[in-house]
């Protein structure tokens, strides 16, 4: 293995973020930086890697106004 790949990976394994999230987790994260931040990139990024759908994101409290400004992310 490569020291580049080698870092890469001791990197990866002391990241902060680098915690199982589960989906409720994501659907959890999504909330409160969407709350604090509507246009809020990481949330949006997030929509995308876990594939959460309207449905989800309404049952958990989301606006109508927030899920339309959504409508090119959410499937």
């Amino acid at each position: 293995m490569g020291k580049c790949k080698r870092r890469s990976l001791l990197r990866a394994r002391s990241d902060v973020f680098s915690t199982q999230l589960t989906r409720t987790d994501a659907l959890n994260v999504v909330m409160q930086e969407m709350a604090k931040n509507p246009a809020s990139i990481p949330a949006k990024k997030m929509i995308g890697l876990f594939g959460l759908t309207a449905e989800e994101l309404s049952e958990s409290g989301m606006t109508y106004e927030v899920l339309r400004s959504l409508d090119g992310i959410l499937t």
